[in-house]
């Protein structure tokens, strides 16, 4: 399982899927912003609930990321990896509270 996480996170081909993946998830939470369910105040709502939920997820991650940090130093491809992950498990965080925030109310 370590190995194949190395060689993920080693790989040029995982750093670009990885940022397409990035794009596509913030594209995502932009189209939520612009929707009609944005302007309303309920849509409102529940996007800055959402954006709490993203930010609690930002407080663990950078609590947890820094225990990897040696490891990704010895690479750099290693090291652009796991900040793209790590943006993108936010970004999905993020969508995902929308989504069950939206079915909810």
């Amino acid at each position: 399982m370590v190995e194949l996480i190395e060689i993920l996170f080693d790989s040029r081909v995982f750093m670009k899927v990885d940022a397409v993946i990035g794009f596509v998830l913030f594209g995502v939470f932009i189209y939520f912003y612009f929707s009609k369910e944005g302007r309303d105040e309920r849509g409102r709502g529940i996007l800055a609930t959402a954006t709490l939920v993203s930010y609690f997820v930002l407080f663990i991650a950078l609590n947890i990321f820094p225990y990897f940090l040696s490891w990704m130093m010895l690479n750099i491809i290693r090291l652009v990896n796991g900040l793209q992950f790590m943006y993108n498990i936010i970004l999905l965080s993020a969508d995902i509270a929308f989504l069950i925030l939206k079915k909810i109310r």
